[in-house]
């Protein structure tokens, strides 16, 4: 995991606690009739990608699932380097609504701004779902042990759901009040929305929806330690 391993080269200690399981969804191949190009919000939809589809143009969200697509194969990748927004704008910049449709392979969970977006810009956009993320029902034990003890400096956070998973959990555990001394590190203000719900030592939002963004909040936080 290249989060992982960063921090491990920074020195720090990390507890990988998943909230999210990840299942394919079954179905048929993506219906490629009339698409001008593949539109990727998560690297989870990127197993989802067949043949034909790798030799489309991919738009993807960010920089991994971009170079989780370029991995698998496909010729032509543009990266948004931002949230569903930023995508969309890129798309509305490099492709004309009459080229063709654009195929959004998602999971069964998606949030409003990019369709509503390519949706006034004129375009078609044809929403195939490929996998679905199933919320964790507990923390792992290490997990509850470390939060107890108040020995979790910081939790990376990187979407609206896995905050809103984490916090109830840390209601569930009876948690809730041993934040105090830890901060909250969040991909965006639409993540670190749910972690205000709760009382933390700060709460950090990354000046960009990406990976070094998020890292450079997470230094912010050091330096109130």
């Amino acid at each position: 995991m290249e989060l992982a391993r960063e921090l491990e080269r920074r020195g720090d200690t990390a507890l990988i606690e998943p909230l999210l399981a990840i299942e394919p969804v079954g179905g048929p191949a993506p219906d490629l009739a009339g698409v001008q190009a593949v539109v990727l919000t998560s690297i989870n939809a990127v197993p989802a990608l067949d043949v034909p589809a790798k030799a489309l143009p991919v738009f993807a969200v960010g920089d991994a699932t971009a170079a989780a697509a370029r991995e698998a194969g496909c010729a032509v990748v543009v990266s948004a380097r931002g949230a569903a927004t930023d995508l969309a704008r890129l798309i509305v910049a490099r492709c004309r609504p009459e080229d063709g449709a654009l195929l959004h392979l998602s999971g069964e969970e998606v949030r409003p701004e990019l369709a509503e977006e390519l949706t006034a810009a004129g375009f078609e956009l044809r929403r195939q779902v490929v996998y679905r993320a199933v919320a964790a029902d507990a923390l792992a034990p290490a997990t509850v042990e470390a939060l107890a003890a108040r020995q979790v400096d910081a939790v990376l956070l990187f979407s609206p759901r896995s905050a809103r998973i984490f916090v109830d959990l840390i209601r569930r555990h009876g948690l809730a009040d041993r934040l105090t001394a830890t901060a909250a590190v969040c991909l965006s203000a639409a993540v670190a929305a749910p972690c205000r719900e709760l009382v933390w030592q700060a709460i950090h939002v990354a000046a960009r929806p990406e990976l070094g963004a998020l890292l450079e909040a997470l230094e912010a936080a050091r330096r109130r330690w």
